[in-house]
This record gives structure tokens, sequence and C-alpha cells, in this order.
């Protein structure tokens, strides 16, 4: 009963912001990758208000530092470590909406000890070990080629520059970086959870793994300690986001998500 009433303020806020918000950012929410662990939660184990109230801890961390990790320990062999971050070049709006899209989905994979989800503009996880230093993870990241067009031969040497380029900038130091090269967009971005090395030695395998994508005009690798992608149409915001356009579409969205999300909790219970 608890749990139920502890996320109503979420659902009355996300109402309440979308009826009286004609125009909302984009924070780009689209999922870009899931994945639901196959190890369950002990029937009595109270997995299920433990997640959400990791999930409240991290929503904290996410309003005042664009990201975090938590973790709580329900019992010995059921502990619950969690991860969320937003891309950097969001704006802060469009930061809590992508993490309140993220939070509203992952719980399909409950009761699962672990999942994790990739949206284009963030990053929620959660698992029953700290894995906040791993960089890549050979049996769960995931490679995605889309193609409107195939590339021409000089429009595949202009991925391989831009994604090599954005691949550096992030690596030297700050973890984050968009960058083009002749009509080809790229963005690299690496969980604040890596130290320096971790970060390019994530990059440089997803660099790898992503020229495997042409000629496709879109690709995206999604690591465990980082995400990068590429595209042919600008996907990124140059200095933060700005308010504007499918306001309405998106406030459909998180209502329904968050809605989902409580009658997933309530059938949990």
């Amino acid at each position: 009963m608890s749990s139920k009433i502890n996320n109503q303020p979420q659902v009355i806020f996300f109402i309440m912001s979308c009826l009286f918000s004609h125009t909302i950012s984009d924070p780009r929410i689209s999922e870009a990758g899931l994945y639901c662990g196959k190890d369950k939660a002990p029937q009595k184990s109270n997995f299920i208000p433990s997640f959400i109230k990791e999930m409240e801890n991290l929503s904290q961390l996410v309003t005042d530092h664009n990201w975090g990790t938590q973790s709580v320990n329900i019992a010995e062999f059921v502990p619950i470590y969690g991860f969320a971050q937003c891309f950097q070049d969001l704006s802060h709006t469009d930061c809590l909406l992508c993490y309140a899209a993220s939070r509203t989905m992952l719980p399909r994979c409950l009761p699962s000890l672990s999942a994790r989800i990739y949206l284009d503009g963030c990053f929620l996880r959660y698992d029953n070990y700290s894995f906040y230093s791993e960089e890549t993870d050979p049996l769960r990241d995931k490679v995605i080629c889309t193609s409107s067009e195939r590339l021409e031969v000089q429009m595949e040497r202009s991925v391989e520059r831009v994604v090599d380029v954005v691949a550096k900038d992030a690596g030297d130091g700050g973890g984050f970086a968009v960058g083009e090269v002749e009509g080809v967009y790229a963005l690299a971005q690496c969980w604040k959870t890596l130290g320096i090395d971790g970060c390019r030695d994530c990059l440089s395998n997803a660099v790898k793994k992503v020229r495997g994508c042409l000629p496709n005009s879109e690709g995206r690798v999604l690591n465990a300690g980082c995400y990068l992608r590429y595209s042919t149409h600008k996907f990124f915001k140059d200095g933060g986001g700005t308010n504007g356009g499918n306001g309405y579409k998106l406030c459909s969205f998180l209502i329904s998500n968050m809605v989902t999300f409580l009658i997933i909790v309530s059938n949990c219970n």
C-alpha cells in the first residue's frame, strides 16, 4: 500500500506538468535497448518494495546531479545496486523526463534481479552486484545498426572520422563529446562511474563495433560502461535543450507509462 502512495505524487506531477505546459522539449526517450536478467527474486525477499525505494533514491540523485548510484541490501543474498545517468547534452528538464520514462519502462523486467535500459537520452540499470566499474559485458552489450539509406564510400569515411574524434574527445577526461564531419553526426558518452582509462577502453571497444554497421546510415553501441552513436541526422543538442515541440505526445507517453508502472507494482505485490 505504501509503495502506491509514494508514487502518486509523481503521477500528479507529470499530469499537472503536461496540462499546464504546451511545449516540452525532446528528452530523447526512444528505447535503444532493454535487457532483463534471467534470475528472479525469491518470493519472500521483499524485492519489489526495495526496488521502488531504490528508484526513489535514484530519482533524488538525478534531480540533484543528473546522475547517481545507489545501493540497498534487502538481505545478504539479495542486494540491489542501481545507477542512472543522463547524457550531458540534455537540459535538466529533459534529463528528468528521460529518467522518468526509463523508470516507468524498466519495471517490465520485474521481478528479475537485474535489468538495464538504454534510451537515446539516458541510461538506467540495477543489478545484484556492484557493476559500476564495468566497461564492457560481452554477453549483454549490443550493436544496433539501422538504415534509411546505404552510405557511399565518402560518407563511410566521414563516419569513421567522426566516431574516432568523439571517442578521443570523450576519453580525454570529460567523458562526453559530440561532433560532426561532413554531414555525419556522432555522440559518445561514458558513465561517470568509470575512470579515464575505463572510459577510453570502453569507447575504443565501441568504435570497433560501430564500424561494423557501415554502410548503414545509423549505428549505436550499447556497452556496459558507455554509449556511442552516429547518424546522418543531427540528434543531439548544442549547449543543452530548449523547450519546444511534441509536448502532448510526450505527456501522453509519460502518463501512460507511469500508470503501467503502478499496475505492475500493484500486481507484483
